[in-house]
């Protein structure tokens, strides 16, 4: 049995029978109090679900790239101080960005992409994820954007982080596992406004019901659409599309502080 409880935007809190780990949490306002982002725009549009400060018993946490909202020193460095053990697994961008901001070197381990890996009895395999090219470093060839694809207690999730569709993309997801039974993907879409405005988008929600169906996996989780009020979508618009198209799949849109048990 696996407790996956909802931390809003791209975060998530996993707990297996042996294990808690953590995916993208922002639990904190860093776009605003870094002067990334303004607070009329970027202000959270609800408190967090827990307090970093008081996690205790986290053995990993998974960043998928280095956005504010997504690789978040306000939430992280407490987090590893009071989980001496823990370590942070991510790319190489986000591992530089916490050193420069004081985490400890032996806390951060790079996500090696195409290559499964494994805490305990978590497996895990990284892969490219596109936000919105499919980038790579041009001297080591890594990719900075990142998905996960987790595999524990006999459930297996695939948490895309932020992206958009690329050739060759489903290939690498049915690679890494022979099923899905849930799909964490970003729904908050991408145009030409919000584009001009500096925000680079992700899926519509017509592509994460294809995905997800594409994958065959059971249950569909939108991401990535609650934050910021400027950066998100009417969940009818999914809704609608997968009573019209897929009204088999299941579809579950959390709130922050959710429990959802697989």
């Amino acid at each position: 049995m696996l407790q996956l409880k909802y931390l809003g935007q791209a975060g998530f809190q996993i707990i297996t029978h042996s294990l808690c780990f953590m995916i993208d949490p922002y639990l904190s306002n860093y776009v605003v109090t870094s002067g990334i982002g303004d607070a009329e725009h970027f202000n959270r549009a609800f408190a967090p679900p827990m307090e970093p400060q008081t996690l205790r018993g986290i053995d990993a946490i998974f960043v998928t790239h280095d956005h504010a909202d997504h690789t978040d020193p306000d939430t992280l460095l407490p987090v590893l101080k009071n989980n001496p053990n823990c370590v942070v697994i991510g790319p190489q961008p986000s591992l530089d960005h916490l050193k420069a901001a004081g985490v400890n070197e032996k806390q951060l381990r790079l996500a090696q992409c195409f290559k499964e890996e494994a805490i305990g009895d978590l497996h895990f395999n990284a892969l490219p994820s596109a936000h919105y090219g499919l980038e790579q470093d041009e001297v080591t060839g890594a990719y900075p954007y990142l998905g996960f694809v987790f595999e524990t207690d006999g459930k297996v999730i695939y948490h895309a982080g932020d992206t958009i569709l690329y050739d060759g993309m489903l290939e690498n997801l049915k690679k890494t596992a022979d099923h899905f039974d849930v799909c964490c993907l970003p729904a908050n879409g991408r145009d030409a406004e919000r584009e001009a405005m500096g925000m680079v988008g992700n899926l519509h929600p017509e592509e994460s019901l294809e995905l997800t169906h594409q994958l065959s996996a059971g249950l569909l989780i939108p991401m990535h659409n609650d934050m910021f009020w400027i950066n998100s979508l009417d969940p009818e618009r999914l809704n609608n599309y997968a009573k019209k198209h897929y009204p088999t799949q299941k579809v579950k849109w959390m709130t922050p502080g959710e429990v959802l048990i697989l």
